[in-house]
């Protein structure tokens, strides 16, 4: 008989949390004692008791032949706690995996659904190539079970075993087929679930599940079998082109009327990786108005990075970004939105935002742009904190260059005419702590520089603003982008006759400045 069950174990580790380590080894003494007993029920409370003791980083590998004992307990009580340890402790080194594989067959076989079932998962966690190459055909043959909670568990299963075993990917896909007309959603849903996972290697291979897809895409009404489906549509999208016309209808459909966020982000993102965006036909908008599907789906993007949840603002920019490879005309048009995100406390949507921004830059907007992150490297601890007569020499700098009068005293005017440096009376208003970020500003100076740059300096009307606006730079980047800048000084430069005397000037007074 043991002498403590797991309960009593849980409970002397609760009342002994001094001299923890003392009782634990204490209860492994026991518990070695417990597993060389021939009763299988004293085995199987001691094997219990070491799960649990793993889970909390002890060994239990000395144990490994004990637990193959308990996993063939003809009691499903004992059975099961034994596939359980061997899940969590069992590796593909562990030398008593050899002696289970007719004793997971026989477990397959058995008339007990329930033991089937925990074979099943015991099988899919500790299988080496030997064993899924062993019990492979075992258990493919269960996906013709008659219950669908075997059938469910046998899918997933053999998606395991086919990791270990490639040559069995053949038959299995084959299968995987009559499994996507399945009667029970679940089993269904596993189908989906493991063909999108095989298709990401080898999508070319699934090709021929699209008709059957398709069909589950236009009469299915669970939103998470739905969400597995269009994910997987946006893999095959690629390499089947005419599949983007056949799929306009259902995903305008589900963009339109959907009111689950995780679905319309899926429609959406599979719709424009999958140029579905790009099918010349219109669809109806929520008040009825027919418009294009990028301009649909550009709507409903904004409903993600407007949002106050943090990770729907995260992947509605990125899938903006997306967006605006293709229709960068629609994204242009959510500018104000985008830049109020340059502001959110989280970094990652700051540098998701500031790629957007970066691609959304015209002659019209450019200067307000660079003004805003401009304004953001200066006013922050990274720039606050610096000697007095650093910001001293910026100015005295600028005030060399063009005699320009000082910003507002309300800190409303940042930026100059001629560059962005914004005024230092106004360093103390605000100080975002991401600002002080080094790969923040470093993120801000390239975005800077790349828009300025964009298409040999198609935005820029004002040669003398950008090269003051380099010189500012130099004071506020508060990172390593000296020699960035000096290429960009030198490279407009020599480009444009009419700011060398300009540029030479600028150049001058940075060398001459004994802050830098």
């Amino acid at each position: 008989m043991f002498e403590k069950s797991l309960a009593d174990l849980i409970q002397g580790l609760r009342a002994n949390k001094r001299n923890e380590a003392e009782y634990i080894q204490r209860s492994l003494e026991e518990i070695q004692r417990e597993v060389q007993q021939s009763d299988v029920r004293c085995k199987s409370a001691a094997v219990d008791k070491l799960s649990y003791l793993h889970m909390l980083g002890y060994d239990m590998s000395w144990a490994s032949f004990n637990v193959v004992e308990v996993m063939a307990s003809p009691r499903f009580g004992e059975k099961r706690a034994g596939y359980l340890a061997a899940a969590q402790s069992f590796h593909a080194e562990t030398a008593v995996l050899m002696l289970t594989t007719n004793l997971i067959r026989k477990d397959l076989a058995s008339a007990n659904a329930a033991e089937v079932g925990v074979a099943l998962d015991g099988l899919a966690r500790i299988a080496t190539a030997e064993l899924a190459q062993d019990l492979f055909d075992d258990a493919l043959a269960l996906l013709g079970h008659a219950r669908p909670y075997i059938r469910k568990k046998a899918v997933v299963c053999l998606y395991r075993l086919a990791l270990k075993h490639p040559d069995g990917l053949h038959a299995l896909a084959a299968q995987l087929k009559e499994r996507l007309d399945d009667p029970d959603p679940s089993v269904v849903s596993a189908a989906v679930s493991v063909v999108c996972e095989l298709a990401r290697t080898s999508p070319h291979s699934y090709l021929p599940l699209a008709p059957k897809l398709y069909h589950l895409l236009t009469t299915l009404t669970n939103n998470w079998i739905l969400i597995k489906i269009v994910n997987l549509f946006a893999w095959l999208t690629p390499i089947e082109p005419r599949l983007t016309r056949k799929l306009h209808g259902p995903l305008s459909r589900l963009v339109s009327t959907t009111s689950a966020m995780s679905l319309l982000y899926e429609c959406i993102h599979t719709a424009v990786v999958g140029d579905v965006i790009g099918v010349p036909l219109p669809v109806t908008d929520s008040i009825g108005r027919e418009i294009d599907f990028a301009e649909l789906c550009a709507q409903k993007l904004q409903l993600f990075y407007e949002s106050r949840d943090h990770n729907l603002r995260y992947v509605g920019l990125v899938t903006l970004a997306r967006l605006q490879e293709k229709r960068p005309d629609l994204v242009a048009d959510h500018y104000e939105t985008v830049l109020a995100c340059l502001d959110d406390p989280d970094m990652s949507i700051r540098l998701r935002a500031l790629e957007v921004v970066t691609g959304m830059a015209t002659r019209r907007t450019l200067a307000g742009t660079v003004k805003r992150l401009m304004s953001q490297l200066l006013l922050s601890n990274t720039v606050a904190l610096q000697p007095a007569g650093a910001m001293r020499g910026a100015v005295q700098h600028r005030e060399a260059l063009a005699d320009l009068p000082p910003t507002d005293a309300s800190g409303a005017s940042l930026v100059s005419a001629r560059g962005a440096l914004v005024s230092p009376g106004a360093a103390g208003a605000t100080r975002p702590d991401i600002a002080d970020n080094p790969e923040y500003r470093l993120a801000v100076v390239e975005a800077i520089l790349a828009m300025c740059s964009h298409k040999s300096y198609e935005n820029l009307t004002d040669f003398e603003w950008y090269v003051a606006t380099l010189a500012d730079l130099v004071y506020v980047a508060g990172v390593d982008v000296d020699r960035a800048l000096s290429e960009r000084l030198l490279d407009a430069a020599v480009r444009v006759r009419q700011v060398r005397p300009f540029s030479t000037q600028t150049a001058r007074g940075l060398l001459s400045d004994a802050w830098l």
